[in-house]
Order: C-alpha cells, then structure tokens, then sequence
C-alpha cells in the first residue's frame, strides 16, 4: 500500500555501467528520492554526478543493479516493453538539447500525434482537437502543427518537446536539462511555462540541472548529487539560501545570477 500523494518512490537504487576494459563503474550508489502528486523536485550536480543516469532509471533508459523504482504503487525496476507503453501515459520526458529532439522530417503535429498513434486509443478528430489543445497549452499558435522544426527558434522548439511530453496527460514530467542549451531570457520564459502547468495541470516535475539558481526558481524541494551519491537535500528555500554540505555551497557560488521573471511570448 503507497503513502497518499506519494507518485515515485526511489529506494535504495545502484546503477552500474561496464566502463574501460570492461570494468563495472557504479553510477549511483544507494540513492532515495520520492515525489508526490503536484510536487516539483529539483536535481542538482555536477556532469557526472548521476543526476541524469537518475532520470534514465526511471525511464528505463539506464539498468537498475539493485534497489526499486515505483511509480504510482507499481514497481517498473525492470519494466520492458508492453509495461513501459502503458506507463508512458503517465510517465513523460523534456531533454536538454531543443534542436535535436524533434525529428527535422516530420510536421509538428505529426510529432504531437505520434505518442496518441502508439496508444491506439485515440481517434483522429480527438487527435487533432488535443493537438490544438497542448500548442495553445505552451503559447504557441494552432498553425504550428503544419510547419517543421526548422522554422522554430530554440526557445520554440522547447515549447513544441514540452508539448509533445503533455499530450498524454502525464502525472511526471522528467525535465533533464531542458534550459541549458537557451539563452538567458528565453530560458526565464519557458521556466515559466513549466510553472505555470505545474499548477494549472496538477503535473509533478522531476527537474535535473547542473544550475542551483535555475532549479530554486521552480522547485519545491533540491536533492544534491555528487559522484552517484547524494549530500543534501530539503526544502528550496533552505538548501537555496542556507546550504549544508561544502559540495553545494560549490554549486551555489559557480551559478549564475537568479533566474528571475520574464513575461511569456510566443516567441
């Protein structure tokens, strides 16, 4: 039996990859995190900290040695194929690089299609009404659909990968880097957007920065990475303002300044 409002329980997960000359590096070692239903929690650490490998565990993307990962009371450790569709309703993800997440061949709307297409549960006026729906959702005109990513800034092309993550209606959204790759402004407007969905949609954030300032401005709680292991972790406000662990008082005074706000554009 779940805890009420608990969405995705990490307990005690080890990931490991065959390095150099086929030796076993560990990736994480014994991380715990949890997320509950509305809730944004912020990733933080260094490349190569295992932040990332976090998210590709829980995604399937990365081999689960020892531990569990359950989602909404259903352990997918080691979910595979048939589980994984089913769990994609749910479960969806934002990566960091705008400009190489969308398929340059393919329209907008085909994009936007494509997740609705692999559940098969969709008619085609339904399709298209939520495709509407989710452009709108991310400030971005109706029209969008017809045209490819070639015709989209980098800003617009992340609204378009966060739009495609909401068609579904997921209850988590892995957010892995999604601003980093923006410039400034752009990156305070789409910061936004995700805000602004947090609570209109109820949707809970698993968000992953190598950026303290960036992850204070839209997370309720921080966890710390460091080498696979993690060294802080608690409420924003306090892990933002009075850090603990010498590692994150590092990344707090390697972050640029605060993100602070930018009013939405379509742009």
């Amino acid at each position: 039996m779940t805890e009420t409002g608990l969405l995705l329980d990490v307990a005690d997960l080890v990931v490991r990859f065959r390095g150099r000359r086929g030796k076993q590096v560990t990736a994480l070692s014994g991380v715990d995190l949890t997320i509950r239903e509305g809730e944004t929690v912020g990733l933080v650490g260094e490349s190569g900290s295992g932040k990332s490998t976090l998210g590709n565990a829980v995604l399937g993307l990365a081999p689960v040695a020892s531990g569990t990962i359950t989602f909404a009371g259903e352990d997918i450790s080691h979910a595979r194929n048939r589980q994984r569709r089913r769990l994609s309703r749910d479960l969806q993800a934002v990566f960091q690089n705008p400009y190489g997440s969308l398929n340059p061949t393919r329209t907008i709307g085909s994009t936007l299609a494509e997740p609705m297409h692999e559940q098969g549960r969709f008619g085609r006026a339904e399709i298209q009404r939520r495709i509407r729906e989710v452009l709108d959702q991310v400030g971005m005109p109706a029209d969008s659909a017809q045209r490819y990513p070639s015709e989209f800034s980098g800003g617009q092309r992340q609204r378009i990968a966060i739009a495609r993550a909401l068609v579904l209606s997921p209850r988590l959204i892995i957010c892995d880097e999604p601003v980093s790759a923006l410039d400034l402004s752009i990156q305070a407007q789409v910061l936004n957007l995700l805000g602004d969905l947090k609570r209109e949609l109820g949707v809970s954030l698993l968000f992953i920065s190598h950026d303290l300032a960036v992850v204070r401005y839209i997370a309720d709680s921080i966890v710390v990475l460091k080498h696979g292991e993690i060294v802080e972790r608690g409420p924003a406000a306090q892990v933002y303002d009075n850090p603990q662990a010498e590692y994150t008082q590092r990344l707090l005074a390697a972050a640029p300044a605060p993100v602070t706000h930018v009013p939405f554009e379509s742009r």
